[in-house]
């Protein structure tokens, strides 16, 4: 298979899906350069990547690689928008990491939809970190070809997306399929200020922003669940009066999750956060009753009042 086709097939939503995040999660503003094959042989680890596996009709890794000065100024960035404050590490600690882990699970949720589009049939991991150069070693085993597409970023300097390619087996077959639109929210009446929420989702650094939103509109008993398992268990002992719960979690996806939560007898309403705008997806909540689903990113100048239409708040 061509570079060309590669790219387009296969690369191309990553890089829009990672530009235009640059744009709705950050201050800063990138395009893209030309894609070009590295030597296998001579590919080196520059210092962080995020990174999700590909299985199926593509065997690889789908890699974003940053030198480390760029990943620290994308994870300044990035939590600048989300909490509204002035972020200025020098270096990757746990805040950055889960900032640029929040970014990229964005990136490839999106990127991911689009190809469900076409049929593709692709499987993808949750994104992981390299931070190891000696890590690279196991990457790479098994690669063939590794397609890069070189990304700058204005006043920062570049990252690169890299496919790792260790096997292909396309077979296109263009299938449309209607957008969702949005939901609407059958939760009716406004949740009084007392009310105890819980809060679902693996990524720390979403908590922290979602509780601090709340705290804004007036909520402060708030608890919190990091996978699906440990937010069934929740709604059992704690009894919840309402619940924000991400779809895609270690353990048990919120989905599933949702599914257990309605199988135990709970009619706790629930607004399911997302990166993927999967129409079927949308529709499997739906049929275990939603009170709305919340696309991400959610930013610090838009999240209290997204929260706040949710609750039917005034």
């Amino acid at each position: 298979m061509s570079i060309n086709t590669i790219y387009k097939v296969t690369l191309h939503p990553f890089i829009n899906e990672s530009i235009a995040s640059l744009k709705s999660m950050t201050s800063l503003t990138g395009s893209s350069g030309d894609a070009f094959l590295d030597k296998v042989e001579d590919f080196r680890f520059k210092g962080y990547a995020v990174c999700s596996n590909i299985t199926g009709c593509l065997d690889g890794v789908i890699m974003m690689h940053h030198y480390p000065e760029t990943a620290v100024a994308i994870g300044n960035s990035v939590c600048q928008n989300m909490f509204d404050e002035k972020y200025d590490y020098q270096e990757i600690n746990e805040e950055l990491s889960n900032a640029l882990a929040e970014w990229g699970n964005t990136i490839v949720g999106r990127a991911t939809d689009l190809l469900s589009r076409n049929n593709l049939k692709f499987d993808f991991s949750s994104p992981y970190f390299i931070h190891n150069f000696d890590d690279m070693e196991k990457y790479l085993e098994g690669v063939k070809e590794i397609v890069t597409v070189p990304i700058s970023v204005e006043g920062v300097g570049r990252y690169y997306f890299n496919l790792l390619v260790r096997n292909v087996n396309f077979q296109t077959t263009n299938v449309e399929r209607e957008q969702s639109t949005g939901i609407a929210n059958p939760h009716s009446k406004p949740l009084p200020l007392h009310s105890k929420v819980l809060l679902v989702d693996d990524s720390a650094m979403i908590r922290k922003a979602l509780k601090r939103f709340l705290a804004s509109l007036g909520y402060h008993d708030v608890i919190e669940a990091d996978d699906g398992l440990t937010a069934v268990e929740a709604v059992k002992t704690e009894k919840p009066d309402f619940m924000f719960m991400d779809v895609v979690m270690t353990n048990m996806n919120g989905n599933e999750a949702l599914k257990t939560i309605r199988a135990i007898g709970s009619d706790v309403p629930v607004v399911m956060l997302s990166s993927v705008t999967d129409k079927g997806l949308v529709d499997e909540c739906q049929q275990s009753g939603v009170s709305g689903f919340i696309f991400k990113p959610i930013q610090a100048d838009n999240g209290a009042e997204i929260i706040k239409n949710y609750l039917k708040i005034a």
